[in-house]
This record gives structure tokens, sequence and C-alpha cells, in this order.
């Protein structure tokens, strides 16, 4: 073989070679800016070569090319290898995207806490933004700080109660993602998991336990028992006796004592009642099934109404005990009747009731 050729075939595997080596578009490059100006910036490759970023990339971000300067180093993604001027074409916001769900990725493997801005609301939860990529903060994954305590759901009442937190930031963890849908879930509520399973082993049920009311609502009250956990205690478990409005017996920043009677699905559910003596432990010695009583209506739903008896005892009229009528119709909240006591279950804490229809 001939000097001649072995120096072409040297020179053809030399650029076969270097070929193999440039970038294929899509990959992510590191450059330095070499100027900046409205008609494009110039970035060194390196042994690349010369690349090429045009005004188009900035339109909905022109502060972006204001913030560049000769120096700066900058990731930016090859859109085209070489184009008519001979450049490298790149894109420094399709390297940002490409980055940034890479970032979120390494962040949810890691399991790192992030701080975020809320930027928007709406009746689902908070809209949130990491690296760049918008995420959601869905509201059941909210913590227990932040969470809207509204009764019923209304929808209207929660996007309210969510307003105030528009412009704040948020510690919250990557819950899930997915680039190619572009959905990113983020979750304030697992941050607090681990230290609440931690805080939860502390604790059984028939615990007492101190802490200060931190809300009151319709249905109950919010409890702080430590700095990372909180307790209900149910308008029901306040007290024997029926309460109306648990507002008028509990206040933000009281103190108070209760024992928690259920642990289950990580919450704690508290009860002051159980603290007092139980009426119905005595019931067998007051009422006797037969015996007529006078009670007064508390509450009226569609399957009955309850009833308040002496004693701290909460009966019951089912529907069926009103001829036909129903309980709207035929009862009056406030009201006092004449009953009579159709059974006792004191296991169970029932007691149901008729009217007296003699009495009427």
């Amino acid at each position: 073989m001939s000097l001649q050729t072995t120096e072409i075939k040297s020179m053809k595997d030399l650029l076969l070679k270097e070929e193999f080596l440039l970038p294929k578009p899509g990959s992510i490059l590191g450059g330095e800016v070499i100027s900046v100006s409205k008609a494009n910036i110039i970035l060194d490759l390196g042994s690349i070569g010369i690349g090429i970023v045009y005004p188009g990339e900035f339109y909905d971000n022109p502060d972006r090319v204001k913030s560049l300067k000769p120096g700066d180093k900058v990731s930016a993604m090859l859109i085209e290898l070489e184009n008519e001027e001979g450049y490298r074409e790149l894109s420094l916001k399709a390297a940002q995207i490409t980055t940034a769900w890479q970032d979120i990725k390494e962040r949810k493997e890691s399991g790192e806490v992030l701080e975020t801005t809320i930027i928007n609301i709406n009746k689902g939860g908070l809209i949130v933004e990491i690296s760049g990529i918008q995420g959601f903060l869905p509201l059941s994954q909210l913590s227990s700080e932040h969470y809207p305590k509204v009764d019923g759901g209304d929808t209207t009442k929660i996007v309210q109660a969510l307003q105030k937190f528009k412009g704040q930031k948020f510690s919250v963890k990557v819950l899930d993602f997915n680039e190619a849908e572009n959905k990113l879930i983020v979750s304030e509520r697992a941050i607090q998991e681990e230290a609440v399973k931690e805080e939860l082993s502390k604790y059984k049920v028939g615990d007492l336990v101190k802490g200060q009311v931190t809300e009151v609502t319709d249905f109950g009250a919010f409890v702080k028992l430590s700095d990372t956990l909180d307790g209900l205690i149910h308008s029901s478990e306040i007290d024997w006796k029926f309460i109306e409005d648990p507002r008028e017996v509990l206040h933000s920043g009281d103190t108070i004592e209760a024992k928690i009677i259920s642990l289950d699905g990580g919450r704690v559910s508290l009860s002051l009642k159980a603290l007092k003596d139980d009426p119905w432990v005595t019931i067998d010695s007051i009422y006797q099934v037969g015996q007529k009583v006078k009670g007064k209506i508390s509450k009226i739903r569609n399957s009955g109404a309850f009833v308040e008896l002496p004693g701290n005892i909460i009966g019951f009229v089912p529907v069926a005990e009103l001829g036909g009528q129903m309980p709207q119709d035929a009862l009056i909240v406030g009201k006092e009747y004449d009953m009579a006591i159709v059974h006792i279950d004191a296991k169970d804490h029932k007691l149901t009731l008729t009217l007296d229809k003699k009495a009427e």
C-alpha cells in the first residue's frame, strides 16, 4: 500500500472519528458567552466550535438576555449541528426545560425539601413553580397548618381561604412527575409524614394528652399537640350532652386535656367527654323501656330527630315513629315533647323513643 493511500485512509478515519465525537441535536452543551446583542448571542463551545442563540428564544423572557454578559457560563441545547451561517444553533430555553426536568427527577429520588412560591390558586389546590416548571400542590397534600378548614367542602369558601397563600413560599417535596405530559405534583404534607409517624409512635389510644386549641369550627376543634402533630375533637366528643355550637365551649388559645380515642389513618381523634362520667353506665337506674319522659328536640335529620333527656342522655326518634310524617314537619327544634322509651342499648349508647300520642 502506498504512502498516499495510507494518508488518505488515516484522514478518512480522522474525519469519521471527529464526526462520531460531535454532539447530536438535543444534546445539552456547556458554553461561555462571547457577545450579546439584539441580533443574537454568541457562545464559545470550546472544541465543539462556536454556537449561536437567536432572539426568538427570548420573546417570552426578554429579561434573560439583559442578564447575560460576556464571560457568563451557560447551558444550551444543540438544535442544529451547522446552520446556514456555519454556527452550531442553540436553545437556552430548551436546555433550561430539559435540565429542569432532570433536576426534578434527582430531587424526587433524593427526597429533597424544596422551597417554592405559590403563583396561583384553583379550586383543587395551589399552582407552584420549580426550576421554571409549573407544578400543582393539591389540597390533599397541604400540611394541616395550611389546609382550609371549611365545613362541608364548599368550593367557593375553599378558594377564598387559599387566596391568602398567593405569593407565599412553601416547603414541598416532589411527589410525582411526567415530563412527556408536563405534569409535576408536589406535596407539603409529605415533609411532615416522617416526623408525624415518629411522633405518633409515642402515643396510643387511651392516653391523656394536653394541647392548645388552634381553631374552632362548626364541626369541632383542632388541637396542637406538638410542632408536628395536631388532633381533632369532633363536636360529638365535647360533652355527653348535645353541643349546638362548639364555639360556645371551646376557644382558640385554650389549653385543654383530652383522651385519645383513635389513631386511625395517622389522624389523632380526641375526646373531652371521655374524661367525664359516662351517664350510660347508670342508665338502667334512671330509664326503663316503656317509661314516659319529656325530651327536647336538639337536631332534626331526614331519618329522625335527636332528643335531649335529663341526665345528659341523647335519645333518637326514628322517622318510622312519626306516623308517616317527615321529622321536619312533625317536630320543632328546641321544643319539648312527651315521649315513651321504646328501646335501650347502654353498650352502644342508643335509646329509641316514640312520641306519646296520648299526651297530645
